[in-house]
C-alpha cells in the first residue's frame, strides 16, 4: 500500500506539473519610455555660410513607446529645443538676405517606428520612423519682425532613424537622427520667390527603458 501510494503521488506530482507548465503564457516586452536629448539644426537662409554653432541648439525629448505587431512601434513623444540661426555679421552675406532669428519651440507628435532586428535575440538593429504632429514657438524674434500668434502653431512632419543597442534586458541605447519638415515658416522670411524649405535637423542619443523584464511566464 504503501509503495502503491508513492506512485500515486509521483504521478499526480507529474501531472500537476505539466498542467501548470501548460498553463504558463509568456509575456513579451510592449511597453517603454525613452529619453533623448542631442542637437537641433537649422538650415536655412540665414545659416548660409555662417559657422555651424551659430544655427545649432540643444533638445530634449521623453517618448512612450508601445510595441503593436513583431518589431512595429507605436511612439507617442514631447520634444522641446531652442531653433536659432543668425549670419548679420558674415561678410559673404553682406549685401544678399541676412539676418537671424530665434525661438524656443515645443512638439508633441505620433509616430510610427520600425525595428529591423528582433532585439529579444540580437544586441543590435537599425531602425526608422515617420510621424505627425503639432508644434507652438515661445519666446520668437527676428530681423524679419514678430510673428502673430497664429502663425506660432502649426503642423510638422518628423522622419528619422538610427540605431539601438540592448544593453541588458530592459535597458537600450539610441543613437538617432531627424529631419522635421514645417507647416509654416519659422525664420520670418516669407514673400514671392522667397525659397525657404523649413527643414530643421536633429541628432542625438537616449536610452530606452523596458517597464516590464524580459521573458516572464506566469
Amino acid at each position: 500500500m504503501t509503495i502503491f501510494l508513492k506512485k500515486v503521488v509521483i504521478v499526480s506530482t507529474v501531472i500537476l506539473g505539466s498542467l501548470s507548465l501548460s498553463a504558463q503564457k509568456f509575456s513579451p516586452q510592449k511597453n517603454s519610455i525613452g529619453f533623448n536629448f542631442g542637437a537641433l539644426s537649422y538650415s536655412g537662409r540665414f545659416a548660409v555660410d555662417a559657422s555651424l554653432a551659430s544655427h545649432t541648439s540643444l533638445y530634449a525629448s521623453i517618448a512612450y513607446r508601445r510595441k503593436v505587431w513583431d518589431k512595429l512601434y507605436v511612439r507617442a513623444e514631447a520634444f522641446g529645443g531652442r531653433m536659432r540661426g543668425d549670419n548679420s555679421n558674415v561678410a559673404s552675406q553682406a549685401n544678399k538676405p541676412n539676418g537671424q532669428f530665434q525661438t524656443e519651440m515645443a512638439e508633441l507628435a505620433v509616430k510610427g517606428e520600425y525595428d529591423f532586428i528582433d532585439l529579444q535575440s540580437h544586441k543590435v538593429t537599425p531602425f526608422v520612423n515617420l510621424g505627425v504632429g503639432g508644434y507652438a514657438l515661445f519666446n520668437y524674434s527676428s530681423t524679419e519682425g514678430p510673428k502673430e500668434s497664429g502663425d506660432k502653431i502649426g503642423f510638422v512632419m518628423p522622419v528619422g532613424g538610427g540605431v539601438k543597442y540592448k544593453l541588458n534586458n530592459r535597458v537600450k541605447l539610441v543613437a538617432e537622427g531627424s529631419a522635421r519638415l514645417f507647416s509654416r515658416n519659422l525664420d520670418g522670411r516669407t514673400g514671392a520667390g522667397i525659397n525657404n524649405p523649413n527643414l530643421y535637423y536633429s541628432y542625438g542619443f537616449g536610452v530606452i527603458y523596458e517597464l516590464m523584464p524580459s521573458n516572464i511566464l506566469w
